[in-house]
Order: structure tokens, then sequence, then C-alpha cells
């Protein structure tokens, strides 16, 4: 992949020092506190709940995938190169895969148990998949799909299905955080910004962190439910 144009990019110079795209970073660093803020409040449930653990999984692997990618995959990316975004592009994929695993698990009790184990083994597969296509042509692209696949069309459908069979109320704030990944990915997908300084990745993160916070809501207010034989 060519490289880009670090000229063009929007920086702060201090005292020898460069950081590109300061707003990326930060606003990526503000995804990685909702984050911690959300693993910090779920500790108690996780200790007894797997569900919940594995939801606190997914918070703090979110939470380093934005840390890193926004430090190695943006700010300082004239030293590393596009190779330096791979790092957080690979935690983010696995954060995501927690998450499909989650709800693969909060979906178990009203699922079929041959549907449940298919669904756990396809949640291994299309991860190694994506991985490898990513490190391959070094696209964002396949990292975009593996979210798209796995936080829209995995996991929101098997939360809708959950919702119809249970009225569960964390599955309610699981479909307000997926509205808000959308619109995120959507900023992202159509270039929205403000500027050149808060540009297209700005307002996906900010939408991504509000994502994020009612993900840690669904956490907070999901009931684990018993298989009913």
């Amino acid at each position: 992949m060519v490289e880009p144009d670090f000229n063009s990019m929007t920086r702060i110079d201090w005292l020898g020092f460069t950081l590109l795209e300061p707003f990326t970073v930060l606003t990526d660093l503000v995804i990685t506190a909702v984050c911690i803020f959300g693993w910090f409040k779920l500790k108690e449930r996780s200790k007894t709940e797997k569900v919940i653990w594995l939801l606190r999984w997914f918070l703090l692997t979110m939470g380093l995938a934005t840390m890193v990618g926004g430090v190695l995959g943006h700010g300082l990316l004239y030293l590393t190169g596009m190779k330096g975004k791979i790092p957080g592009w690979y935690i983010s994929m696995v954060s995501v895969a927690f998450f499909e695993r989650a709800v693969i698990m909060h979906a178990r009790p009203v699922l079929n148990k041959g549907m449940g184990n298919f669904f756990s083994w396809l949640n291994y597969v299309e991860l190694a998949a994506f991985m490898v296509l990513a490190a391959v042509t070094l696209k964002f692209i396949y990292v975009e799909l593996h979210a798209v696949y796995g936080l829209f069309i995995m996991a929101f459908s098997l939360e809708i299905f959950v919702y119809v069979k249970t009225r569960d109320k964390g599955s309610v704030y699981f479909f307000i955080a997926t509205f808000f990944a959308a619109a995120s990915a959507v900023s992202h997908a159509f270039r929205i910004g403000i500027n050149e300084w808060f540009n297209h990745n700005d307002v996906s993160h900010i939408g991504m962190a509000i994502a994020v916070y009612f993900y840690y809501l669904g956490g907070k207010h999901l009931t684990v439910h018993l298989r009913k034989e």
C-alpha cells in the first residue's frame, strides 16, 4: 500500500516532537477512557457471569485498540508507516470477536444447541479470515467489514432474537449502541467531518465513544438467562 502524504496531515510540532492528526489521537483516547470506565464498572458482575466477563474483555481490548491505533496508527504514523496501523486493527478485531462471543453466549439459552455451537465456531473462522486479509492487503476496509459483520449482522441479529424471546432490557441498550456505531461507520465511510483538524475520523470516534457507553449500559442491565429444557 502507498504511504500517505504526511506533509498534508494536520500536526503539532513541539520541541522537536511531531504528533500527526492530534484530534484523531485525542478522540481515540476518549473512546479508551469510556472503555476503561465500563471495564471497571462491570468488574463485580464479571466475577460470576461469563457473558459479562466477555463484555468486559470487549471493553478492555477496544480501549487498548483505540489507544494503540491512535498513537501508532495516527499520531506517530510518520515513524511506523502503514504497518503501524496493524496492531490497533488486530486488537480491535479481537475486541469485536469478544463482543460476538458474549452475544452468542447470551443467546444460547434461547437458541437450538446446534446453532449455538455453529455460531461459536464461526466466530473463530471469520476472525482469522479477516485478520489475514487485513495483514496481506494493509487495507482498513477488511477491519470495517469485520466490524460490520460482527456488530451489525451477527450480534445485532442475535440480540433481536433474544429480545423477541425474553424482552431483555440489556438488549435495548445494545440496539441503541448499534445505532451510534452505525452512525460512526457512515460518517467514516462518507468522510463526514467539520474541517481538516476535526475530520471524519474524529466525528466517527465521537459516535463510537457514545456507542461504547451504551454497550456498557447493555452489560449493566443485561439478564443472563437459563436454558429452558
